[in-house]
């Protein structure tokens, strides 16, 4: 069954906003930065394709259809060719992909962010090993990595700089498009972990190298597939870390055996795609797609416009850009006489579903995640319990 809703009938309509995301019968979910709840069309796909290889073999042909048009969404959402885009088991897979396939010399120098979430991190601290020096950029508190920062920390043995697109646990965005645009004019690579802004916010590979983007948080879709975009202009640089028979232009010459890279970033997946997660990740796809995510963001914005002030009425700081840069679907919370903890506690005893973080200084904080499917009235039931 496919999602037909637009944005506004599905939230005029409470009945069927409850048919197409069954968890809000039972609770207000506000943690699409941790994982997210399957919507009905990704269970209902599911099912349906379980049933079908319940009756038979798992053949690739049951699934050649969603893995073709995912691959084509995936790419229409990052203003790229699907031949540039693969499917990978997580987001740190596939930064651990890139890091491992690209050839690497002892004057090498990486930037990253420090207090980035640990797999835009760790991929890049084990270059070591190889002589690459890693560079870390000065934590902030509020998370935020400028255009400054990442000029002050290249130079002309610079070949990587690693950042994520949202801050974790702030919210903070960066902005992708004068970074990646400054990174090109220095013939510096860069390579960017989407998982907490795709499917929230209108996000372009046009001035990126490398990205990923793991699918059950913002795109609303099982865990265990995400998405790699390469640069077909990188494909001459960067090896396929894993390789398999799927890795070849002749994947089904089981005899005459070549090592003759495909020609798409298909070479990067080396054997059978998870499958499932394939067809619940065109499932979603194709319901952002239906939706939009330009309307996506302005839900967003429009949710936190109303929450960011309803917290600090209540005493809360609001962990912001100083900046005053753009923000995302995320808005974490300190409190200086609150026990957080304890407070998260008893929204989960509630029902109200959030995530506890620190802030990049180590500072604890809540942090709140809706999507476009929640209303205002969920946000007002969080307040009132804060």
């Amino acid at each position: 069954m496919s999602f037909d809703q637009t944005l506004e009938s599905l939230l005029a309509d409470e009945a069927v906003r409850r048919r197409e995301f069954p968890v809000v019968a039972d609770k207000v979910y506000l943690a699409h930065a941790a994982v997210c709840p399957l919507p009905a069309c990704v269970v209902q796909a599911l099912t349906a394709y379980l049933a079908e290889v319940g009756r038979g073999g798992q053949f690739e042909y049951l699934h050649a259809k969603a893995e073709a048009e995912a691959r084509s969404l995936a790419a229409a959402m990052l203003e790229a060719s699907p031949d540039e885009i693969a499917f990978v088991p997580s987001t740190s897979a596939g930064l651990s992909m890139v890091a491992a396939g690209l050839t690497w010399r002892p004057q090498d120098n990486v930037v990253i962010a420090q207090g980035d979430f640990p797999s835009n991190v760790y991929p890049w601290l084990h270059l070591q090993r190889h002589g690459v020096q890693v560079r870390s950029i000065a934590t902030r508190g509020d998370g935020v990595v400028t255009l400054e920062d990442v000029t002050a920390h290249v130079d002309d043995s610079t070949r990587l700089v690693a950042l994520s697109s949202v801050h974790f646990a702030t919210g903070a965005r960066m902005d992708i498009d004068a970074i990646g645009r400054y990174l090109g004019s220095r013939g510096v690579l860069f390579c960017v972990d989407a998982i907490q802004s795709l499917g929230a916010t209108p996000l372009s590979s046009r001035y990126v190298d490398f990205l990923v983007a793991d699918g059950h948080k913002w795109l609303l879709g099982p865990q265990g597939i995400g998405i790699l975009f390469v640069r077909k202009s990188r494909f001459a640089s960067l090896e396929p870390a894993l390789l398999g028979w799927k890795s070849v232009l002749s994947e089904k010459d089981f005899v005459r055996q070549k090592l003759e890279w495909a020609t798409t970033a298909r070479r990067y997946e080396p054997g059978s795609l998870n499958a499932l997660g394939l067809i619940g990740l065109h499932a979603t796809l194709s319901m952002l797609q239906q939706i939009g995510v330009p309307a996506i963001a302005e839900r967003l914005k429009s949710l936190r416009g109303y929450l960011v002030p309803a917290l600090q009425s209540k005493g809360y700081e609001v962990v912001e850009p100083t900046s005053n840069g753009p923000t995302s679907g995320i808005v974490s919370v300190r409190h200086g006489s609150k026990d957080l903890q304890q407070l998260y506690r008893a929204l989960d005893a509630r029902k109200i579903i959030v995530s506890l973080r620190e802030d990049p200084l180590g500072r604890p904080c809540l942090r709140v995640a809706p999507h476009f499917y929640n209303t205002q009235h969920e946000l007002e039931q969080l307040v009132a319990e804060c």
